[in-house]
């Protein structure tokens, strides 16, 4: 009953390596579906929920934005905005401006974070009981970390080759895959140092990490299989 998690930066085979590798074992591949149970738990669309976890707004849009929403709520105040523009408030750092930029009458927003890590949590969870599954990304590795037996997966692919492969899944153009890239990298980065306090490229989250700059999505594929083999294997031995 093995259980894989594979994560790893968009356009560096997890998708395929997951796909490939559900297949040599005979089990069930799982990706947007953790949103869609999850989605079911809190009420809460899908979209919201993948929203959530991977939007990412330049840092001058998101200030842009802060700064006419406060503009407009002094001037229907009348009072020149003080109540916003209050002593001290040039002095606070990025981070909080980028926090503060956010508009809060967005959906995505509005989900309680909290509720939305506990659902996924759960639902990741319960894949993993009913076993046979390779779970793609949502940082099911660190929520099963302490469960035995789950193999965890990271994947890794030079900035280039993950651009190649945006152009050629997404019709982008090449400036188009870069930005969205190098977005969704930093809001995966993101999605973890907030909700799991770590970095996703951490080699110590994972059993095997595979640079698809080196092999392909078949060979890949069997490295995952021969490990999940090993670590099924070694947690029956134990037990």
């Amino acid at each position: 009953m093995p259980v894989i998690t594979i994560n790893g930066p968009v356009g560096s085979g997890p998708i395929e390596v997951g796909q490939r590798v559900s297949q040599l074992l005979h089990i069930n591949y799982v990706d947007r579906l953790v949103f869609a149970e999850a989605a079911k738990l809190i009420g809460s669309p899908v979209g919201v929920l993948i929203e959530k976890e991977q939007r990412v707004i330049g840092f001058r849009e998101k200030l842009g934005r802060f700064l006419q929403t406060t503009l407009e709520r002094s001037a229907v105040a009348g009072i020149s905005g003080e109540p916003y523009f209050g002593r001290g408030i040039e002095l606070l750092p990025a981070e909080t401006y980028i926090e503060l930029a956010g508009d809060p009458s967005t959906p995505a927003q509005m989900v309680n974070d909290k509720a939305f890590i506990e659902a996924t949590t759960n639902v990741v969870v319960d894949l993993a009981k009913s076993g046979d599954v390779v779970i793609i990304g949502r940082g099911a590795n660190i929520m099963l970390a302490d469960v035995p037996g789950v193999v965890h997966v990271g994947m890794w692919a030079p900035l280039e080759l993950r651009i190649q492969t945006a152009m050629e899944r997404e019709n982008f153009n090449e400036a188009q895959a870069r930005k969205y890239v190098e977005e969704l990298e930093q809001a995966r980065i993101t999605f973890f140092n907030k909700f799991f306090k770590v970095n996703p490229h951490d080699p110590s989250l994972y059993h095997v990490m595979i640079n698809m700059g080196k092999i392909n999505a078949e060979s890949a594929a069997d490295v995952v299989k021969q490990t999940a083999q090993m670590v099924t294997a070694n947690s029956m031995t134990v037990n």
